[in-house]
């Protein structure tokens, strides 16, 4: 894992998606060259005490001007106090930075087909993902699709970006405003059960979530990676608040932001 740089970077921009879903560039082409997908930042919000912490986010996406990285965006949502005072700021503001932090996605080479799962927010990461798995497959056969939920339309964003890369898209809402009515592992499973079979599940979103996935995957015999949400109060393992159980002898506990956020989900104790 590369060593996180910490940073005052530059807002690019900070545009509204969809109420409550913002997305925010920020120039730090340092910083963007040595992240991988599924890594993230811990970003300080505002210049004070109040409030104290940093708060975690995915790295989206990297800004390219021709053949150079100057920047990331990052996709959120308005949730509490920090995130407030995140989508207030404007482009030309300068925010602290550090990162990129934890483990990311691994991609291999000769992947030919990939589900992607997402819920709600957990979009974040697997967009960034998608268009490196693109660029690694770009001389041969490859199909990527993507199941996407959420409580109604507005939690479904970025479905034009995946379109352009090409990804069959497959959404689904609880309330039944867009897709399929119901849960997003719904369609994942009719999926698998018509023969369907990927190579590999990448999936972000809430524990319930990833867990129904899991023991979907898990009848199949499909390799998973899953990328985990939590609360973090330093990303980089010194106050151990983002712990979770898992189910290797001698380790009964893993961090979030030291050993993930990307796990294979054999290792978590669900």
């Amino acid at each position: 894992m590369t060593m996180p740089l910490q940073d005052t970077v530059k807002i690019l921009w900070n545009e509204e998606q969809a109420p409550s879903y913002f997305k925010m560039g920020l120039a730090a082409p340092e910083l963007a060259r040595t992240a991988t997908p599924g890594q993230f930042v811990m970003v300080r919000v505002r210049d004070s005490i109040d409030p104290m912490l940093r708060r975690p986010f995915s790295i989206h996406n990297l800004l390219k001007d021709g053949g150079n990285v100057r920047g990331f965006e990052i996709l959120y949502k308005v949730v509490g106090k920090g995130t407030k005072i995140l989508s207030e700021l404007r482009a030309g503001e300068y925010l602290s930075v550090l990162g990129p932090l934890g483990n990311g996605f691994t991609c291999p080479k000769d992947l030919q087909n990939v589900f992607l799962v997402a819920g709600g927010i957990g979009i974040a990461p697997l967009y960034y993902l998608t268009s490196v798995l693109e660029f690694i497959a770009r001389n041969r056969p490859f199909w990527c699709t993507l199941f996407f939920g959420g409580r109604a339309a507005d939690d479904i964003l970025c479905k034009e970006a995946f379109q352009i890369l090409g990804v069959d898209i497959k959404l689904s809402t609880e309330n039944g405003s867009l897709g399929y009515k119901g849960l997003v592992t719904s369609p994942l499973e009719k999926e698998l059960a018509s023969g369907e079979r990927p190579d590999i599940i990448y999936a972000c979103g809430p524990k319930p979530m990833l867990k129904e996935i899991y023991q979907i995957a898990a009848s199949h015999d499909i390799p998973c990676q899953f990328s985990l949400e939590a609360v973090m109060a330093c990303g980089f393992g010194a106050c151990l608040g983002c712990a979770i159980k898992g189910t290797k002898k001698g380790s009964k506990y893993l961090h979030v932001c030291m050993e993930g956020p990307v796990f294979d989900p054999k290792l978590i104790e669900w």
